[in-house]
């Protein structure tokens, strides 16, 4: 509606009868001036909120609360307002309120209800409970009386812990019942055998429960902290609700110790029967060992022809012990065996016969000796073959470990002169100090060398005063080795200079003495250097085969001297190199000179210089990069080239690469360009399978050739490697898929099956150390390819620790040194060496040196499994 200030109505909706009329005295139903309190409220505050009564003229007439909103319009002096009735309201707030309320009162119903079903609920569930508790203890105390009325021993195992176990369990276990009911099984029961890959463990069986097929062997701990053998079976039982497992253990130590003596004594005679010997013979215990039964192979070896001769006779009428007046006697191991006694047999003939004579201890039940059978083999003919090599060898050592120790150890003093002294006064000088030579010194530096050959050569036989000084005769310049070098490889240096004398200098360049070749030189004929000299002087493949025939003869007497393991990989190592030369040489005076510079390089442990009497061809070509015009030319020379060298020593004793990495093959003969894209991709773009065959290509230097294209390779090496985290990675994965031969506990694992068994791999264990160096040496860009020379440059880097290089250092020596011994005694077998060490060659005493050994390498893996991550750490 619409009013003026006067009021005057201008305008209503309803109240038609109003409008024009003065409002002034208008009185709403109550007497209450509407319009008077409408022109207040908007003259107040131009706007405002008035509450009245008013008719309500739509629907039913009705006089009802009505709230109005007025405005004042000033320009045309209007009060505007609108209102709406109330009830309205209040009806809409009381159908809310009313819907509001039916829904509350619906869901506080529907909670009661479910509140009422969860507790019904609940006092059946624990009313269940109670029954099954009960149901519980009922079967608990059955099964108890069922394990304790048991004749063996039984033990009931739920979640992995005894909860009962009979008196039979603790008589056998030695434990009381209280102790046993608190411990794992797996305390008390463990696997006498290493268990199969992928089989279930005893431990599993035993925490987790399976109904086994049959019974399994085991080991029960006692409380005396010995040990006994049981047959163990394991089912599973229902107790109430729960599932538990009855563990019954039958002591077997008694009926096994039967069977294994049993087994064991036909072995002895099956291992005995089976070799190559001739006599076979019973006689009772010693001292007398009087012959009980005897083969006619037996009375052959005695030179007798009636049994009755034999019978009833010492074996010692017939044997003597072979150049020795000691009382005959045979010692027998802790095993009860006497392994290859060498006796002589007495003969009427007068002819000398030597024998072999292995002989094996027969017991009771009681542990008693009753009988004794023996092996009788003529060894006449290898024992003289073994005499003579066993003199070699003594000879051999003498001479072996004064060549294969450092030339400081073999330094005297030394007397020097300066240049200005008169040659009188230093012959006076050599005189006094009982030497052949003198050093001759320029401002303390020393200049040259005069020896008593020049004094006789320059000064007497010219006819020189004594006056004259020794700077006018003196030999110079001087020709220096290291004081860490071989003697042998001083012997080397002075033939190859033609020299008489050798100056000793330290690492830090100060001399320390003088040698001569006399001094040197005069050594057995079948020295390295003997065999070296025999090489380089052969005119034909077959005496080099002949010469390196040598070898393993040479090797057997520097290990058994307990020469260090990097002084034979080096005689090795020299030796093979001079093999190489010797042939090159020999291939191109038979094919004519290269047409470009080339590298013979060889890769693996040749590359490393530390081969083995196991030793096969690893070697490659590379040659300069030519014109297509004559690409083709050159690859035809070097492929003849490298097939008549790989061919020559595989006749040498070098076998064939079974992998084909040889110089022979296309592929490894290549220029330097094709070499640099080879490494390329296998640093950028190799697959872990790649890498496992081409990882050799990594240790390899020059044996023959141009070193520059050794050093090219090894820039491009460290130009690529040093950023390719996933290539160190898999190298390091590469290397870790190598085994540790130990086993949980520490202890040595050999293999259980197979060609090999009771051995383990021993150059698996090296390669563990020698990839180590490697990887290590790629991502600290050394060039030097030996193990033990990687190692020295990476603690002298600070790349590793001093305790870590000694580790290392002492492992790498002794796991070699028993390389090296095992691979000797073969070829003393008069069998193939190989890299599979019998667990029987090593004495208890090695075995927990080479156990703490295998722990350390093990730390050594650890570490090699971090590289590549993020980071190498140490």
């Amino acid at each position: 509606w619409i009013s003026d200030m006067q009021p005057r109505l201008i305008m209503h909706p309803y109240s038609k009868d109003l409008v024009g009329g003065d409002l002034s005295d208008y009185e709403g139903i109550g007497g209450k001036k509407n319009f008077m309190e409408f022109i207040e409220a908007a003259s107040q505050s131009d706007s405002g909120y008035v509450e009245y009564v008013w008719h309500r003229k739509y629907g039913e007439e009705r006089e009802v609360p009505k709230l109005a909103y007025v405005k004042k319009f000033e320009p045309w002096g209007w009060v505007v307002g609108t209102g709406v009735f109330l009830d309205d309201v209040e009806e809409k707030n009381h159908a809310i309120t009313s819907r509001l309320s039916r829904v509350i009162y619906l869901t506080v119903s529907c909670i009661s209800v479910l509140l009422l079903f969860v507790v019904v609920r609940s006092m059946l569930i624990e009313r269940r409970r109670r029954n099954v508790e009960e149901e519980l203890r009922h079967s608990q105390v059955k099964y108890k009386t069922l394990v304790e009325s048991a004749v063996d021993p039984i033990m009931m195992i739920h979640r992995g812990v005894c909860i009962y176990a009979n008196t039979g369990m603790e008589q056998i276990s030695g434990y009381p019942s209280s102790e046993l009911e608190s411990m794992n099984p797996t305390e008390l029961f463990s696997s006498p055998v290493k268990e199969p890959e992928g089989s279930d463990s005893l431990a599993d069986l035993m925490v987790h429960g399976a109904d086994l097929d049959g019974e399994q062997e085991a080991l029960l701990r006692r409380r005396d902290g010995g040990h006994t053998e049981v047959m163990l079976g394991i089912s599973r039982k229902d107790l109430g609700n729960q599932k538990v497992f009855v563990l019954t253990a039958r002591d077997v130590s008694l009926t096994k110790r039967i069977k294994e003596e049993l087994d064991e004594s036909r072995e002895r005679y099956r291992q005995l029967i089976s070799r190559l010997q001739i006599g076979i013979i019973r006689t009772t215990p010693g001292p007398h060992y009087r012959i009980l039964e005897a083969n006619p192979s037996t009375l052959s070896l005695f030179g007798l022809e009636d049994e009755s001769e034999v019978l009833d006779s010492d074996l010692f009428d017939h044997l003597e012990q072979d150049k020795s007046s000691s009382p005959l006697d045979i010692s027998f191991d802790q095993d009860g065996i006497a392994r290859e006694l060498i006796f002589r047999v007495k003969k009427s003939s007068g002819q000398a016969e030597i024998v072999s004579l292995s002989m094996i201890e027969g017991r009771d039940l009681q542990g008693k000796v009753t009988y004794i059978d023996g092996l009788i083999e003529d060894v006449s003919s290898q024992q003289k073959t073994a005499e003579e090599r066993e003199r070699l060898i003594v000879e051999l050592q003498t001479s072996l470990m004064f060549m294969n120790q450092p030339i400081g150890s073999a330094l005297g003093p030394f007397v020097s002169c300066e240049k200005t002294t008169q040659v009188q006064k230093a012959a006076e000088l050599m005189s006094e100090e009982g030497t052949k030579a003198i050093l001759v010194r320029d401002d303390e530096a020393m200049v040259g060398l005069v020896s008593d050959t020049l004094l006789r050569e320059r000064v007497l036989a010219r006819e020189l005063p004594g006056t004259t000084e020794v700077g006018q005769i003196m030999q110079t310049p001087l020709i220096y080795v290291e004081d860490n070098a071989l003697i042998f490889e001083a012997a080397m240096l002075l033939q190859e200079k033609d020299i008489d004398y050798l100056v000793i200098r330290d690492e830090h360049d100060a001399v320390l003495g003088v040698i001569s070749n006399e001094e040197l030189l005069d050594v057995h004929r079948y020295s390295a250097n003997f065999v070296i000299e025999q090489i380089r002087a052969a005119a034909s493949v077959e005496e080099i085969v002949q010469s390196h025939y040598r070898l393993s003869r040479i090797i057997k007497a520097l290990n058994d001297s307990g020469a260090h393991a990097r002084n034979i990989t080096r005689i090795i190592t020299t030796i093979s190199d001079t093999v190489l030369e010797r042939l090159v040489d020999m291939a191109i005076e038979k094919i004519g000179e290269p047409p470009v510079r080339f590298a013979f390089i060889s890769v693996g442990s040749e590359g490393r210089g530390e081969q083995t009497l196991v030793t096969d061809q690893d070697n490659a070509v590379i040659f300069e990069d030519v014109d297509e015009s004559m690409a083709g030319q050159v690859h035809d020379y070097f492929h003849r080239f490298a097939t008549m060298i790989c061919t020559w020593l595989d006749e040498v004793g070098y076998q064939f690469c079974k992998g084909e990495i040889m110089a022979m093959t296309p592929k490894w003969c290549q220029p330097i360009s094709v070499w640099k894209s080879y490494f390329s991709s296998w640093i950028g773009e190799s697959t872990p399978e790649d890498l496992m065959e081409i990882s050799i290509f990594f240790d390899f230097r020059c044996l023959f050739g141009d070193h520059r294209f050794v050093a090219d390779l090894h820039a491009h090496i460290r130009s690529l490697a040093q950023n390719q985290k996933a290539f160190l990675y898999q190298m390091a994965q590469n290397t870790l898929l190598f085994k540790v031969p130990i086993d949980f506990f520490g202890k040595l694992s050999v293999e259980s099956n197979g060609p090999h068994v009771d051995t383990f791999n021993i150059k698996h264990v090296i390669a563990q150390i020698v990839g180590f160096a490697r990887i290590y040496a790629i991502f600290y860009g050394l060039e030097i390819t030996n193990t033990l020379q990687r190692i020295n440059l990476l603690l002298e880097t600070n790349a590793i620790k001093p305790e870590l290089h000694q580790e290392i250092v002492e492992s790498y020596n002794y796991l070699m040194q028993l390389r090296f011994r095992h691979q000797v005694k073969r070829i003393d077998e008069g069998k193939p060496p190989d890299n599979h060490v019998h667990i029987n060659e090593i004495s208890h005493m090695e075995k927990e040196l080479l156990e703490k050994i295998l722990g350390n390498i093990n730390q050594l893996r650890k570490r090699l499994s971090l590289v590549g991550h993020n980071e190498i750490y140490f």
